[in-house]
């Protein structure tokens, strides 16, 4: 094979013969120096080398050794006569397709570049790097760096054809390619630095598409990250397909937790016959950033491209398995990890749906950094979370994490509510979690009967829809609301996992009229009768259409924030009667409803409505009342209080609706205090003439004989200034013990028909009570 005179420096050149038989070759001169070339070794692969093809180009500046005829006089090393000029020598220091030590052939002070050649991932490019260590600081050769690519084919009367070429040009770093339009080929690839060529030529043999070589990997694949049952964090990966190599890759991992892009802090490991690692000494709440690259181990030096970032976060606690769908007997085994080493497996607790500390002997420390526990799950929730907690005195420290057991199949109650304007349906359930669920329902203009029948059979009717849920907030009850809803049609509900969507609950099938809530009666009246009846009437709901029962309660009014109700039986009119055991009396009436046939559910009670009395005049009488002083020694005030005697009413023409207290000063001035129906009352009396008369009130006006008090004082008894009052009849004395209310018949002493002043024994002086004028 012989190689035209063009890919040769200029028209002096050694033919391939020469070369393969080992034949010395002189290359021609240039203007920059002569160049000294050694004898080129056989390849062991033969006149052309293997891609991929690494070595070092190496020059060094020599004082220039030639016979003035331009034949060599000594091929040993150059003498140190500063006289002599200077030549550049560069030199590929060995040919060679693997990687590793290079023997020191090159001058002490030679500057080299590392070069290598190599086909790319996708076989249509041969490209060469060529780059000067970034640990050598040898500057001692100037200018550019230049590299040349030819492309050869082999044609089939076996001459070489030359068909393209490709030349780069740097000062510290070229990358240099060629394209490949053929399926076998030769690549020449020349160097040349300060204008000096780098000699011998060197031609790789380009392998076929499809052979097994070696070439630069493309980086690793598919990171992820598991931990085990006995808390080893391993890291995994694949390598791209298909792989061009049957030789297991070696790789390497790198992973830091710093924040900052420009100045990582790495942290490597080496993995030679697997594809995956242990990592240790991860701390929980960090977040790590991992990236691996792998090389062939014939080319330690030829890496992949860093795979893309992947991403490890530790919780301070790891569930194993996070996730799982079990049916309900099933024994279910979950790992706890505790990723904070500072934390004995031994000591933590296991906490069920979040209230529920479960007992000891259900779970156990595999080690230092695990705990196991089996549990079975519950038959009417839809999941069950299960929390590694660990303890701090009475309470306990638990991670927000939790792992999950979805139950297959549960029956939950689920309960419905169609609203009294059949607009709406509103759902409820207890027992499931806040979260992680989805309210899932399908209609169908069916009845529930023949729906039920049609999916038994395996025919799917009607449509699919997801209803509008909110939370309550208390235990995970929940409530979903589905509007609009066609309330004469089926409606199947179940509950799905939202993780899961195979882990369902057992349907349940409502026609939204059977379960109407309608809106409670209006218009309630109550009127309470002479006779002794109360007579109620209301007005039904509008919505919806049907007929309805009733249910009335009652309570006598007392202020009470709970009364005593009695309710009635049920009702089918809109109207009842309650026979009233105080004809006097003002009662609370309240009124609901739901459908005659009792499905649905009881609408809200009707508003509060306080009954008023039957008067047919007004009251006789007013109230008898008695009066307590209590003096300040140190003023001249005294407050007075008045307690009322109610009489009963004999025959119900009227009743006593509320009590009016009229006081009249010693001006004369008049005024009036409304103060209901009480049984005292008190104010203040500053010691002047004071005129005080109580009545009794209702709706048809005011009592005409009433009790009178007069204040007054006059000459002290006992040391003590006493109120006199002018008086018509005295029946009785009364001793009131401010904290016991004693009661004493005391005997009159003293008496006048006009002014008279009683101390009774046992009294106070300053709780004195006089008997009242009627």
């Amino acid at each position: 094979m012989v190689l035209p005179a063009s890919l040769y420096p200029s028209h002096n050149f050694c033919p391939v013969s020469d070369v393969i038989s080992c034949q010395p070759c002189l290359l021609p001169v240039f203007a920059s120096g002569a160049v000294l070339v050694e004898p080129v070794e056989v390849s062991p692969h033969g006149d052309l080398l293997d891609l991929p093809w690494q070595t070092e180009l190496c020059c060094s500046s020599t004082p220039a050794q030639l016979h003035h005829g331009g034949e060599e006089e000594d091929r040993g090393s150059a003498p140190s006569d500063t006289g002599h000029p200077h030549t550049l020598q560069c030199l590929f220091r060995n040919f060679t397709s693997t990687l590793g030590p290079h023997p020191e052939t090159e001058p002490s002070r030679a500057t080299c570049w590392d070069i290598l050649c190599r086909v790319d991932e996708t076989w249509d490019n041969v490209i060469c790097d060529l780059k000067h260590p970034a640990t050598s600081s040898d500057t001692s050769i100037p200018g550019s760096v230049a590299l040349s690519l030819q492309h050869l084919t082999t044609l089939p009367d076996i001459e070489v054809n030359s068909t393209h070429g490709t030349d780069c040009v740097g000062e510290d770093s070229i990358t240099c390619s060629i394209a490949l339009h053929v399926v076998s080929s030769i690549v020449v690839v020349t160097a040349n630095v300060s204008n000096t060529t780098a000699g011998p030529l060197v031609m790789l043999s380009v392998p076929p598409r499809m052979s097994q070589r070696l070439w630069k990997p493309s980086p690793p694949l598919n990171l992820t990250h598991t931990q085990t049952t006995e808390g080893e964090l391993i890291l995994s990966w694949s390598d791209p397909q298909p792989h061009a190599s049957p030789v297991q890759l070696s790789y390497e991992v790198r992973y830091n937790t710093s924040q900052s892009t420009s100045h990582p802090n790495w942290l490597h490991v080496d993995v030679s016959g697997a594809q995956w690692v242990s990592l240790t000494g991860l701390r929980p709440g960090l977040q790590y950033t991992l990236q691996i690259r792998s090389h062939h181990p014939a080319l330690p030096h030829l890496w992949s491209d860093w795979s893309q970032q992947h991403l490890i976060r530790l919780e301070n606690v790891t569930y194993l398995p996070e996730r799982v769908v079990a049916s309900f007997g099933d024994s279910v085994t979950v790992y706890c990890v505790c990723n904070d080493l500072r934390v004995n497996a031994s000591t933590m607790v296991w906490i069920l749906n979040s209230r529920d500390r479960l007992p000891k002997s259900q779970y156990a420390a595999v080690n230092d950094r695990v705990s196991k526990i089996t549990v079975r799950p519950s038959e009417q929730r839809l999941s069950d979370t299960l929390h590694c907690c660990q303890p701090f005195g009475e309470t306990y420290s638990c991670n927000y994490h939790y792992s999950t057991i979805y139950i297959k199949d549960p029956v939950i109650d689920i309960s419905c509510v169609t609203s009294g304007d059949l607009d709406s349906m509103t759902c409820r359930w207890n027992n499931l979690p806040i979260g992680g669920i989805n309210f899932m329902s399908r209609v169908a203009d069916l009845s529930c009967d023949v729906m039920e029948e049609a999916e038994r059979v395996g025919v799917p009717v009607g449509v699919v829809r997801q209803a509008k849920c909110e939370s309550s907030g208390y235990r995970g009850v929940k409530s979903c609301n589905l509007q609009p809803i066609r309330v004469t049609s089926c409606y199947k509900l179940w509950m799905e996992a939202k993780t899961d969507n195979s882990t369902r609950s057992h349907p349940v099938y409502i026609t939204p009229m059977d379960h109407v809530k309608p809106h409670p009666p209006s218009g309630l009246e109550a009127v309470s009768m002479p006779s002794g009846v109360l007579k109620l009437a209301w007005v039904p709901p509008e919505l919806p259409i049907y007929d309805m029962q009733y249910q009335v309660r009652y309570a006598l009014s007392t202020g009470r924030a709970h009364p005593f109700w009695q309710v009635l039986a049920l009702q089918t009119e809109s109207w009842a009667e309650v026979l009233e055991p105080d004809v006097c009396g003002v009662y609370n009436v309240q009124v609901r409803c739901m459908h005659i046939n009792g499905s649905g559910t009881w609408s809200d009670w009707s508003h509060l409505l306080y009954t008023s009395t039957h008067n047919s005049r007004a009251p006789d009488q007013g109230p008898d009342f008695w009066r307590v002083f209590q003096e300040d020694p140190a003023s001249t005030q005294t407050n007075v209080t008045l307690l009322f005697e109610h009489s009963p009413i004999v025959e119900p023409t009227y009743c006593v609706e509320e009590l009016v207290v009229q006081h009249q000063g010693s001006g004369g001035t008049v005024t009036e205090e409304r103060i209901g129906l009480v049984s005292s009352y008190s104010f203040e009396w500053r010691g002047e003439v004071h005129s005080v008369t109580v009545k009794a009130q209702n709706s048809q006006g005011s009592s005409t004989r009433n009790t009178h008090m007069t204040l007054d004082r006059h000459s002290k008894r006992k040391g003590v200034e006493a109120p006199s009052f002018s008086a018509a009849h005295f029946q009785e004395l009364l001793c009131w013990d401010e904290f016991n209310f004693k009661n004493r018949k005391k005997e009159n002493k003293g008496l006048s028909s006009e002014k008279v002043c009683f101390l009774s024994d046992g009294c106070s002086e300053l709780d004195r009570l006089y008997s009242i004028s009627t």
